[in-house]
């Protein structure tokens, strides 16, 4: 009987021991399929982001950039240019990808340049910066809602309360999952480019793709 009650004992706690091992091999499972299926691998566009051009135009061109960043200057040119020569062909995305750690100014341009768009004159306000990066600070960021002639008072209350700081962070969050380290970082249809592309190098991928059409 003793020799009974000794199989019973360990084989419950055997039992209890291949329950647990179980249940924390799923729990964990889960963990990881969950962790690999929230990796990105090309950015996500939606209704929040700031956009140029037609949905529906065959190259989509999204810009993760950096208000202080030179090499972003240069870019904007470039895009500008070919926005010019590919009106119905080229959609343009900006997504913010602040570099606090160089540029002391980033932040905080990205979230007025929002705080233009809450007056729907992001890009407007996005150009004008990008022209005068050597002045980032809070004297341009009023004198450019005032050039174009925003509502100042509501501009300067959505800067001193951050208001468009989720935006920022909504942007520089997806820069991150898409191990983006540096700026600036677009994406052409999906391919990535890093770095300094001349207008020369994107007009031939621009090309390319209306060609394959």
């Amino acid at each position: 009987m003793r020799y009974f009650w000794h199989f019973l004992v360990g084989a419950t706690i055997t039992v209890i021991f291949i329950v647990l091992f179980f249940s924390f091999s799923l729990s964990t499972k889960d963990h990881i399929t969950f962790t690999d299926d929230t990796g990105l691998t090309e950015p996500t566009i939606t209704i929040a982001d700031p956009s140029l051009g037609s949905a529906k135009a065959p190259v989509t061109l999204v810009n993760f950039g950096d208000y202080q960043c030179g090499g972003c200057a240069q870019l904007e040119m470039s895009l500008t240019a070919l926005r010019a020569e590919y009106p119905d062909s080229l959609r343009v995305i900006w997504k913010d990808m602040p570099n606090t750690s160089q540029h002391s100014e980033a932040l905080n341009a990205a979230v007025a340049a929002h705080c233009g768009g809450e007056q729907k004159s992001f890009w407007e306000y996005h150009t004008l910066l990008m022209a005068n990066q050597a002045n980032l600070g809070s004297e341009l960021y009023s004198q450019i809602a005032t050039e174009l002639d925003l509502n100042t008072r509501a501009f300067n209350r959505c800067l001193e309360d951050q208001s468009t700081l989720p935006l920022v962070q909504r942007g520089f969050d997806e820069g991150l999952a898409l191990g983006i380290a540096a700026t600036p970082t677009i994406f052409v249809n999906g391919e990535r480019y890093t770095g300094a592309v001349t207008t020369l190098e994107l007009r031939r991928q621009i090309d390319k793709i209306i060609a394959g059409l």
